[in-house]
């Protein structure tokens, strides 16, 4: 879904690999959006002090941190329920399917 919503949007092929890879994204402030992200979900949302600060030097207010904050707490909602019911994908957005290099871990893990 991702995918084809940032290619209906003409995001820069470049833009769509890098995050698929989990590698640096083009421009300085995607990167700091993609690396303030990776802070908000790595720490739980006890974000240290530098990260909020780097995230908000590179243009972006403290309310978009909230907003990080919000997408994370949809896209996680979204995941769980999908994963729980075994949502099939829907048959338009097949096109577009992935599977992430690095499978999420199981409980038995």
């Amino acid at each position: 879904m991702h995918t084809a919503t940032l290619t209906r949007h003409r995001a820069a092929p470049e833009l769509i690999a890098a995050l698929r890879a989990g590698t640096a994204l083009p421009g300085d402030r995607l990167e700091a959006l993609r690396r303030f992200t990776l802070a908000v979900l790595d720490r739980r949302g006890a974000v240290p002090e530098e990260e909020l600060t780097a995230f908000l030097a590179a243009g972006y207010l403290p309310r978009n941190a909230l907003d990080v904050v919000l997408g994370v707490g949809t896209y996680t909602i979204s995941t769980f329920a999908n994963r729980l019911v075994d949502a099939p994908l829907d048959p338009p957005l097949a096109a577009y399917a992935w599977t992430p290099a690095d499978p999420v871990p199981t409980a038995s893990a």
